[in-house]
């Protein structure tokens, strides 16, 4: 397996800021630091809600979905029915496993893939991930299908955590730019982290507008308007992100770092920066480094080699 190399901007501005994916919450899990984006319930492709079999009903939705899925065995929507209710439960094998099952019943049940890719990309197996949304990817060119947006965006995220932006970024520039919350979210994140990350602002812009209460598109957002010379706003979108979520670490680095190279108040960075290793033990740009030899002045810090996943 690879080693996964979790996500982090490039330079803004000469500065490298923490660029945060918003991955959405798995029901009744805890987040992997609050990150979101392939929604564990949205049901893509599903065709006619997926009716119920005629079975007698459990009061316990789990044993009723086992038992949905077996009168129908070759309905792909309740096993990964069951594989939502499993997470909820925490179980993260049982639900890995029927989705599985889902899966063997239709190779390319989009919501099925989307989950099962998901925890695959919170568990590091991108190469795994790869290999399976790329065999649908190409299932669908042969026949004529569209690929789904959601998938594709998964597909560039994986390849973005194995430092291969090569593949990611033109996968990226095929996504729309009027997708769900989550793609976009993620369209943001990807061309932050591409070549062209001036090509993110519109959708930052747009993403934070329509949901204004995703920490993550608050974060990304004050990333583009440091890049816009906007230090005030920045600072803004990073606080307020923080507010919309205490735990997730990534606003409280950039504002470290927005305080020190930019407006060069010591003490405030270096209160961020301690709240930031309250919450996270990753250093992608070195600024332990620039905090323990106050000679260093505003000296940058080295490009990041590692960020949240």
């Amino acid at each position: 397996m690879t080693k996964r190399h979790r996500p982090v901007a490039r330079r803004v501005t000469g500065r490298a800021l923490v660029t945060l994916l918003a991955l959405a919450s798995l029901p009744g899990c805890a987040t992997v630091r609050s990150l979101e984006f392939w929604g564990g319930s949205r049901h893509a492709n599903v065709t006619a809600a997926a009716p119920a079999p005629a079975v007698e009903k459990h009061r316990d939705p789990l044993e009723e979905a086992e038992a949905n899925a077996e009168a129908a065995p070759r309905e792909p929507y309740w096993p990964f029915h069951l594989a939502e209710l499993e997470l909820e439960r925490d179980s993260t094998a049982a639900a890995e496993r029927a989705l599985a099952n889902s899966l063997a019943r239709d190779r390319d049940y989009a919501p099925a893939l989307a989950l099962l890719t998901k925890l695959q990309y919170q568990g590091g197996r991108n190469l795994d991930a790869i290999q399976r949304l790329e065999d649908a990817r190409q299932r669908a060119a042969a026949a004529g299908r569209p690929f789904p947006p959601e998938l594709a965006a998964g597909l560039a995220l994986h390849y973005d955590a194995i430092d291969r932006l090569d593949r990611a970024s033109p996968i990226t520039s095929t996504l729309p730019a009027d997708g769900s919350a989550d793609e976009q979210t993620a369209q943001v994140f990807l061309r932050l982290r591409g070549e062209a990350p001036d090509s993110a602002v519109a959708l930052a812009e747009h993403a934070v507008r329509d949901e204004p209460r995703r920490a993550a598109n608050q974060n990304n957002y004050g990333i583009t308007r440091l890049r816009a010379g906007d230090p005030d706003g920045a600072r803004e979108a990073f606080q307020k992100a923080i507010k919309l979520d205490p735990t997730l670490p990534g606003p409280y680095y950039n504002l470290a770092i927005l305080e020190k190279f930019y407006l060069f108040d010591d003490a405030a960075a270096a209160r961020w920066y301690a709240a930031y290793r309250a919450r996270s033990s990753d250093d992608p740009d070195g600024l332990a480094r620039v905090f323990a030899a106050p000679a260093a002045g505003n000296a940058a810090p080295g490009p990041g080699e590692e960020a949240h996943p």
